[in-house]
């Protein structure tokens, strides 16, 4: 897969994981990205989306208490880095239907940290992927 597209901090944003996850995580290491894959199958709450999100992007134990604090975590990534940043939301079918409006906190915290890694010139995705079929009302990714 081919993927110049990925570096390009203007297209980064939050999207639906409209391609193998594999192949586009390879793409983007290729690039330099850092890739993190982040499994909120579990996330019943937001105190569990958040513990998965610290957890895979090892936050200081300080940052991710609140909507906030995990937003602060998210612009600051000075422990991870990177020419950029891909999140793979692995298994997000249940924390997006189920807890509809945390999942929107969280996706705008990840929307915010696009905007704000933006600005310094570095991609900063987050790629919502669930099972075959199943979209997440989030616009697919952009192509080449």
């Amino acid at each position: 897969m081919k993927a110049d597209w990925l570096s390009d901090p203007s297209k980064a944003g939050v999207f639906h994981l409209s391609a193998d996850a594999r192949e586009l995580a390879a793409a983007a290491a290729s690039a330099g990205l850092m890739v993190i894959y982040v499994d909120i199958h579990h996330a019943h709450d937001k105190d569990d989306f958040m513990a998965e999100a610290a957890r895979a992007l090892r936050f200081p134990d300080q940052a991710g208490a609140s909507w906030d604090g995990f937003a602060l975590g998210l612009k600051d990534l000075s422990w991870m880095q990177a020419k950029g940043w891909v999140l793979i939301l692995e298994k997000s079918k249940h924390f997006a239907g189920g807890h509809g409006h945390e999942f929107k906190d969280a996706m705008a915290a990840m929307s915010a940290a696009a905007d704000h890694w933006r600005a310094r010139g570095k991609p900063f995705w987050t790629l919502v992927g669930g099972p075959e079929g199943w979209k997440s009302g989030w616009p697919d990714m952009p192509s080449a």
